[in-house]
């Protein structure tokens, strides 16, 4: 009787130590595993949804080495729901979709979301002066709209194991090579319907 008692109540304090040690690595799996991205991310739907637009399920799933730039429109606080630039991307895009325009020297704005969590990159990382604001990534990008994004306006989401800060020098560098670069905050056909409050 003894032994059988004793056999269940270290049955229960296995239970009681393994239930939180689980509740913890759960949470802890978008630190290290792209969890949301395997949750949500369905490449061949996304195809199948965007066929008329030219997208297919191999020209998806290719993955590009990007330049972003946080530079939202407004302030840092006016809430842009999209505050990302692309400022560089390999292979181009117009060699992935042979009718899509030439983004060489064109700054696009973007929403950047993770594909641990499915949020972007943290505000922490930026830094306060614009030329803090510019990160390498390895990165997908998904039609306009994906996700419930605002439209016009494509979403990348970025392995997180590639996210790599740009230092100040090289920032202003860049910052001062995209000066003079066409935006496409100025094609309507981009237009996401935000501007900044006031405006």
């Amino acid at each position: 009787m003894a032994s059988g008692t004793n056999t269940s109540t270290s049955k229960i304090a296995t239970i009681v130590v393994l239930v939180p040690i689980l509740i913890a690595v759960y949470f802890a799996l978008p630190w290290f595993l792209p969890m949301w991205r395997w949750q949500n991310l369905d490449f061949a739907q996304l195809a199948r949804d965007h066929e008329k637009d030219g997208y297919t399920k191999k020209s998806l799933e290719t993955q590009f080495t990007m330049t972003v730039f946080y530079n939202p429109r407004g302030s840092r606080t006016s809430g842009d729901p999209c505050p990302w630039q692309i400022v560089d991307c390999q292979p181009t895009w117009n060699t992935v979709y042979p009718d899509q325009i030439d983004e060489d020297k064109l700054l696009v704005r973007c929403s950047v979301l993770s594909e641990r969590d499915g949020d972007t990159i943290s505000k922490l990382w930026v830094g306060s002066v614009p030329e803090e604001g510019f990160f390498k990534i390895k990165a997908w990008r998904l039609p306009p709209g994906t996700f419930n994004k605002p439209k016009g306006r494509p979403v990348i989401i970025y392995d997180g194991f590639s996210l790599e800060k740009v230092d100040i020098s090289p920032g202003m560098n860049l910052k001062a090579s995209i000066q003079g670069w066409e935006n496409d905050d100025e094609w309507e056909d981009r237009d996401d319907g935000w501007s900044p409050p006031g405006r």
